[in-house]
Parts: structure tokens; sequence; C-alpha cells
């Protein structure tokens, strides 16, 4: 099977960069659509980042990692752990609100989504950093 893990990474870093952007946005200019935008683009992403998650445990399988990037790797596999696991608590939060923010607890659920993201964004560098 080829390793699809870098054609598809990049779907759930842009979605769900941008469903924290529309949340804030939202919040900030009290605005319901973006709060919409936010629900599908963190529906869609999260999805992607399952397989994603799934791509990269069958491409470490198939792809030799050298002696000297092993400590990158690790970081890098630690790191898409704890964003899918994040991810998945935001997910569920949200269904559990009814696909909105939850009330009283908006910028909770804000901050810890831009917490998502930087570590969303601190993996893609540990893996373009595998990768060059």
């Amino acid at each position: 099977m080829p390793n699809i893990h870098p054609l598809i990474v990049h779907l759930p870093i842009a979605l769900l960069t941008m469903s924290f952007l529309f949340d804030a946005l939202g919040l900030l200019f009290k605005k319901q659509e973006l709060e919409r935008a936010a629900w599908w683009t963190l529906l869609v992403g999260s999805i992607g980042l399952a397989a994603t998650v799934v791509s990269g445990l069958l491409a470490e399988k198939t792809v030799l990692i050298p002696d000297s990037a092993q400590e990158h790797f690790k970081t890098h596999e630690q790191i898409a752990f704890t964003v899918a696991g994040l991810y998945s608590v935001l997910l569920l939060w949200r269904i559990a609100a009814r696909t909105s923010l939850p009330k009283q607890k908006e910028w909770l659920f804000v901050g810890l989504s831009l917490v998502g993201v930087i570590l969303i964004w601190t993996g893609a560098w540990y893996g373009g950093e595998l990768v060059y």
C-alpha cells in the first residue's frame, strides 16, 4: 500500500486552523454564520485528522526512519496522538452542545482550540523535518 500520509495531512491542518479562526471571529463579532462554519470545519477536519493518524501509523510500517531522526519521529507521533485526543474531546463537546459553542464556556473552548492549532503546526513542523 502506498504511503498516503503526506497527501492527506494538509486537510486537517487547514480545516482545524480555520475552525479556530471562525470560532474566535464569530465570538468577537457575534456572527452565527462564523460559528456554523467553525462547526463544519471542526467536523470535517476531525474526520480528516483521524484518517491522517491512521495513515501515519500505516506509513510507519513502510518508511525507514534513520536512527538520527528517531527523536523527531517520536515527538511528531506524540504530538499527533495528543492532537487527536484533544480534537476528539472538542468534537464531542461541540456535539453535546448541539454543534454550537458551549454556553458560558465559549472562550475556554476557543482557547483549547488554539492550543490544538499550535500543537498541529508544531507536529507539522516535526513531520516536515522528517521528510526534508
